[in-house]
């Protein structure tokens, strides 16, 4: 069932008290399964320097354009998983909020980290139900936040550098 499940406000706040603004500011943020946006309302008050906004629903994505009109913004409609691979950016922050029945979190970070849309040090914000557990790491994903809100759970991943 996809039923769209918009951010609380209590957790769009704790999302952005959980970073600085300066890092906000500095940032290239990628939003997937967008919904309506509301997330990246929040994220825009610090002006980042671009959000791109993947969401398939067109009644979304029409609001999602009134919204996000600011050239330094785009909007996509489609698929996550058939976009992801073809953006031709990097990104600082990742916020995912698939819909809870998705319980695809491997999926969804291997695909991220086989894109190399992510930059050295970005972090990966995933919110999910607060009864379906993440792994403490994932390849080069490791969890630093694990906060639960309502049936809400926020985890931040920060992606660790490699070296051979």
């Amino acid at each position: 069932m996809d039923l769209m499940r918009p951010t609380t406000s209590k957790v769009r706040l704790a999302i952005i008290s959980m970073l600085s603004e300066k890092f906000i500011a500095d940032s290239k943020i990628l939003d997937i399964f967008a919904g309506i946006g509301s997330v990246s309302e929040e994220f825009i008050k610090f002006m980042p320097k671009k959000i791109v906004l993947i969401e398939k629903n067109i009644k979304n994505i029409k609001l999602l354009n009134t919204k996000f009109k600011n050239k330094s913004h785009k909007v996509i409609k489609g698929d996550v998983y058939s976009l992801i691979p073809k953006l031709d950016e990097k990104f600082n922050i990742i916020f995912a909020d698939p819909p809870y029945d998705h319980q695809e979190f491997p999926k969804l970070a291997e695909l991220i980290l086989d894109s190399n849309i992510f930059e050295e040090n970005g972090i990966l914000i995933y919110e999910h139900h607060k009864n379906y557990e993440l792994p403490e790491k994932f390849k080069n994903l490791k969890k630093v936040r694990n906060k639960k809100y309502g049936d809400s759970r926020i985890s931040i991943y920060k992606r660790q550098v490699i070296y051979d």
